[in-house]
């Protein structure tokens, strides 16, 4: 489910058509009385939606980190796009150089001399916002069952001046879901202090 059709759904839960709409007809939308005023504050709702989304499940990826030469030191908030936050350092080898984490983000290693093994760095990834001029084609870094979530919050916020008790409704469905997403999910380590290390397996 791309921007767009996050936007779709969205208005279709706030009973605002008798007719089909579509994502091809979004920008004739933001010139009818009847919906512009919704379209031009759902981004900072989807903003808001995902914010609680990913407080819940957060978006865990991973990056391989390679050897340099001119430095024992890396910045992960400047190596790694959207790095938020750390979540676990792996080794992917044999023989285990020294390594540790300063402060939240910069890990430090020494005695890396095989440049042909690597770090997997596993980190909480920032979302790009949606902004006002963010293409409909735009896919939302969400997983699916999170995603389709969003329309339930958008519509949950914006129509709280039209139906307040229609709104309520949408709004606990919307956390009921993240409840039941929160309480199925593995253990997610947060913010670790400690590093572990894969031991290479030799054949």
């Amino acid at each position: 489910m791309n921007w767009g059709e996050i936007q779709i759904e969205a208005l279709k839960k706030m009973y605002l058509n008798n007719d089909d709409i579509t994502v091809s007809q979004l920008d004739n939308y933001k010139s009818d009385k009847r919906y512009r005023t919704y379209l031009f504050a759902m981004p900072q709702a989807c903003n808001e939606g995902i914010r609680k989304i990913l407080s819940v499940k957060p978006n865990v990826k991973s990056y391989s980190l390679k050897h340099k030469e001119d430095t024992n030191k890396y910045d992960l908030k400047k190596i790694i796009p959207k790095f938020k936050q750390l979540y676990d350092v792996v080794y992917n080898g044999n023989v285990i150089p020294s390594y540790h984490i300063e402060g939240d983000n910069i890990l430090v290693i020494d005695n890396w001399k095989n440049v042909d093994e690597t770090f997997t760095i596993y980190y909480e990834s920032f979302h790009d916002l949606i902004k006002s001029d963010t293409s409909p084609s735009t896919a939302i870094d969400l997983d699916r069952e999170l995603v389709i979530l969003l329309p339930l919050y958008i519509a949950g916020e914006l129509y709280k001046d039209d139906d307040i008790q229609q709104s309520t409704i949408w709004i606990n469905e919307f956390e009921t879901a993240l409840s039941e997403i929160k309480q199925s999910m593995n253990t997610i380590i947060s913010n670790p202090r400690m590093i572990t290390t894969v031991y290479g397996v030799d054949w």
